[in-house]
């Protein structure tokens, strides 16, 4: 059982997807609550802050841990200590204690697990997907994840406005369990591997940050990925951080933070048919223009809805324009991953490859909500929108003229 590809891998797509129903349930607890508790969007973003700025401090532990340890047992190991914190944290809740600090703390506990998690993560599938499929696999996981991710969001809304946030730990920590079953039956080591024998040459030492840089700058398939990493942390995902003020500029109600958040996973869901459908006639490099010029339109446009009453039909026209917001993101985002999971020409680099993307993508997405809170919190939501829709353009004259894109055309060939 589980021994071919394809089962190995719809079993990690079915953990992963409880996954995200897990983070999606927690994001209620670390943005929407401390935006409602404080009132700021500065401070909802410093929550998503803790939740990843530990990848960008721990990059060099979890690489030099991941070229040491299986992937399976670190992502076991963390996942157990997530899921032991969440539990904690219903106790005090239930005790009466939560507040602001409580909620930071939590998240940089989680965060910390993530720093872990992320890269093994990406270390498993790497070992388990055929290298010339990974583009296919990681769009099939977007899929994935959009799924859990939806159904979190929603089911996190309800929670909260129905039985309270202790319940919001008390879910997550029940969804984190069907991702540590599938990473245990899923073992992407040959089941007869021995220990390594006495005369094993020693490891060689692990590189540095600069390093690892300049390795990156010398491989045209990780450089490009790493450029679009920064960008789209910039002004992509650090819209996540800003939702909870959307949400409350149409109606401050989880209920409301939780459709506008399921409608931008939704867009996930799709990217599985778009990598099939469209990148097959397509070059790589015309599927990430076409994606920059979506999200550049989009966002641009968004501050008109502004204008709209306030209302369901405000409401669901924010969930319209936020699904292709959420798929043309990550369209971009499954190019680098790919790119970070193929690692270039030395396999020996793609441990530290990846924990090197996973810290600056942390500190650029951390960077890039700070700017749009700041925007928020001194002028509006929909301003902060139309700053990223403008930097999304601009990111549209560098692509079309960069010459790495002409390289990547096929990432497993590389």
């Amino acid at each position: 059982m589980f021994r071919t590809v394809k089962a190995r891998l719809l079993l990690l797509s079915i953990g992963f997807a409880a996954s995200a129903f897990a983070a999606a349930v927690m994001s209620l607890a670390y943005s929407y609550l401390t935006f409602q508790i404080s009132g700021k969007a500065s401070i909802a973003v410093i929550a998503s802050a803790f939740l990843v700025l530990p990848l960008a401090i721990l990059v060099k532990a979890s690489g030099a841990v991941l070229q040491h340890r299986s992937p399976t047992l670190v992502l076991v190991t963390t996942n157990i200590v997530t899921i032991a914190s969440y539990l904690a944290g219903t106790i005090a809740i239930m005790a009466g204690y939560i507040s602001v600090p409580f909620l930071l703390l939590m998240a940089l506990i989680a965060g910390v697990g993530q720093a872990f998690i992320y890269p093994a993560w990406m270390v498993l599938i790497a070992q388990t997907a055929p290298r010339d499929r990974i583009e296919e696999v990681n769009a099939g996981l977007s899929a994935w994840w959009a799924i859990g991710a939806v159904a979190g969001v929603l089911a996190g809304g309800l929670i909260q406005g129905q039985l309270g946030p202790a319940w919001l730990f008390i879910a997550s920590s029940i969804a984190m369990i069907p991702m540590v079953l599938a990473v245990v039956v899923v073992h992407p080591a040959p089941s007869g591997e021995a220990e390594a024998p006495p005369d094993e040459p020693e490891r060689a030492a692990a590189p540095t940050l600069r390093q690892t840089l300049r390795y990156v700058r010398r491989t045209p398939v990780l450089w490009t990925g790493l450029i679009l990493l920064v960008v789209n942390e910039l002004v992509g995902y650090s819209l996540l951080s800003i939702m909870p003020a959307l949400a409350n500029e149409v109606d401050p109600t989880p209920e409301t933070y939780a459709l506008l958040m399921a409608a931008f996973y939704l867009g996930l869901f799709f990217v599985d048919i778009w990598m099939h459908r469209v990148h097959r006639h397509r070059s790589l490099r015309s599927l990430i223009v076409i994606a920059l010029v979506a999200l550049c339109t989009l966002l641009v446009l968004s501050p008109l809805l502004g204008q709209v009453p306030d209302g369901l039909f405000k409401l669901i026209m924010f969930m319209i324009i936020l699904s292709p917001i959420g798929l043309m993101i990550v369209v971009i985002e499954t190019f680098y991953e790919s790119a970070q999971q193929v690692g270039g020409p030395d396999d020996g680099h793609v441990p530290y490859v990846l924990a090197f993307f996973s810290a600056v993508g942390a500190v650029i997405g951390t960077a890039g909500g700070f700017a749009l809170a700041a925007v928020i919190d001194l002028g509006s939501v929909f301003l902060a929108l139309l700053i990223a829709g403008l930097v999304w353009g601009a990111s549209i004259l560098y692509v079309s003229r960069a010459r790495h894109l002409d390289h990547v055309d096929s990432i497993a060939n590389d």
